[in-house]
């Protein structure tokens, strides 16, 4: 039986453990430590990801994952509990992207052993850097892994929430070259790159593009001081459907709005395109979905069968070949001070993974 009390202590544990992207030395061991304690077979490898594994009563070995880094440079997270939720102080995010996906993995195995329940192996895999374009997963030996199924703890919406597509992504990098000059005495020698770049990025269509289509400018560095005309400037911005047809359209779209803009202007474009992850889809009646909605049902939630325009893990691990859904925890307003996680949503969440692990 889930254990509301001792699933709070693990999560306020965790979420006082500092653990930015690329600072996640602490929490894995951490998290080593308590997984071994859990008779689990642990290993470490060169970038902090952990894997465990526990033998079962047959079938398939089934992955549990969440990831263990926090959004941005938020430390010293403060947790405080109003009224059945659970906040930060407001000064931090909460940190339950994704922690609270990891609360209930332990508890979950912690549970099963209780109860004597019998459930498939289980391999749980808790990743790095998920927030830095899911560099953990993407680092991580996927040919160590044995699961070709599995569900990835990092959704928010009402319990029951499970999603089963994601999209594609693609990174822009550009960099505008112009030509300098004084600003005050000879403006007209120079190119001014911001200008360039500002003239590019009104053209070009951004936001919500349509219901599985968005694109975003989120970098932009460039100049010196108010008296120099910037010769250079730098940006960095994203496009994701979850259809690649469109996905091409968007970035050739920004991408052209750039060389445009910079013939116009007799400026010079440096642009580089990566594809950051993969889309996935899964249909209703695939099995790790179809596990889960009966899941669902048998305590009484209400399956929601969803895609989002997030990129999780899960992208990750489709591209090897490893089908998983996306389960909500609960956690709202993620990636800002407001963030926080209702208790009975965490129960919930960690009641719905256990139902599904011991069904098999």
């Amino acid at each position: 039986m889930i254990n509301e009390t001792r699933l709070v202590e693990t999560f306020l544990d965790l979420v006082a453990i500092d653990s930015p992207s690329g600072q996640e030395g602490a929490i894995s061991k951490d998290l080593a430590r308590r997984l071994a304690e859990l008779g689990g077979a642990v290993e470490t490898d060169e970038h902090w990801n952990l894997i465990a594994r526990w033998p079962g009563n047959g079938g398939g070995w089934l992955m549990l994952s969440a990831h263990m880094d926090t959004v941005g440079v938020h430390t010293g997270i403060k947790p405080v509990i109003r009224d059945g939720v659970i906040y930060s102080d407001g000064t931090t995010i909460l940190g339950g992207d994704d922690k609270s996906g990891v609360a209930a993995i332990l508890e979950v195995i912690r549970s099963l052993r209780e109860d004597g329940l019998g459930h498939p192996p289980i391999e749980v895999v808790i990743s790095v850097g998920e927030e830095v374009s899911l560099r953990g997963a993407k680092l991580l030996d996927k040919s160590k892994l044995k699961s070709q199924r599995g569900y990835v703890m990092d959704a928010g919406g009402p319990i029951g929430t499970i999603v089963t597509s994601a999209p594609s992504q693609d990174s822009l990098e550009v960099k505008v070259h112009g030509k300098t000059a004084h600003a005050g005495s000879e403006p007209e020698r120079g190119i001014n790159a911001i200008v360039v770049a500002s003239a590019a990025i009104m053209a070009m269509p951004l936001g919500r593009i349509d219901f599985e289509t968005t694109a975003n400018i989120g970098v932009i560095q460039g100049g010196v001081a108010t008296n120099i005309v910037p010769d250079e400037v730098f940006i960095k911005g994203e496009a994701r459907s979850r259809d690649n047809l469109k996905l091409a359209a968007q970035t050739a779209a920004m991408a052209v709005a750039f060389q445009d803009a910079a013939e116009q202007y007799g400026a010079r474009v440096e642009l580089k395109i990566k594809r950051s992850y993969s889309t996935f889809k899964w249909s209703d009646d695939h099995p790790v979905v179809a596990a889960a909605v009966s899941a669902a049902q048998r305590l009484g939630l209400t399956p929601h069968i969803q895609g989002t325009g997030g990129g999780s893990d899960a992208n990750i691990y489709a591209e090897a070949g490893i089908v998983c859904a996306v389960l909500s925890t609960g956690m709202e307003d993620v990636h800002t001070p407001s963030e926080h996680i209702a208790i009975a949503d965490m129960v919930d969440a960690a009641r719905l993974l256990q139902e599904i692990v011991a069904a098999g």
